[in-house]
């Protein structure tokens, strides 16, 4: 499900803003300790009787995410969870689409035509 809704991320609201991506995978990570599970996993949970609360908390802990890194910034607040540097710099550092790495330099003169993203 995370490689599924992650590409779907990537390529939708979180295009260009790799290390925002990043940062709010960790954030997600470690306020819900692995309870990542959408909607969806919610309706199978009250269709076998399982206890909601876990999914619950999944689904708060990113509709408080959104809105502390989107909705308070775009009413005037300020971003409390904004991307920290060193994410930036972590994902900065790694560039595959640097012209300079020496792969991408084998790769444009071999033809390849698809280089891949991640």
């Amino acid at each position: 499900m995370i490689a599924r809704y992650g590409v779907q991320l990537e390529k939708g609201p979180f295009e260009r803003w790799t290390a925002d991506f990043l940062w709010m995978m960790i954030v997600g990570a470690l306020s819900l300790l692995a309870f990542y599970l959408p909607w969806a996993m919610l309706a199978l949970d009250v269709l076998f009787g399982s206890p909601l609360k876990p999914d619950l908390m999944g689904i708060i802990a990113g509709h408080i995410y959104y809105f502390l890194t989107v909705l308070q910034p775009l009413a005037g607040g300020r971003n409390i969870l904004a991307t920290p540097t060193w994410v930036h710099k972590l994902v900065e550092g790694g560039r595959l689409g640097d012209p300079t790495n020496a792969h991408v330099q084998q790769d444009r003169a071999t033809g390849v035509a698809f280089r891949g993203r991640s």
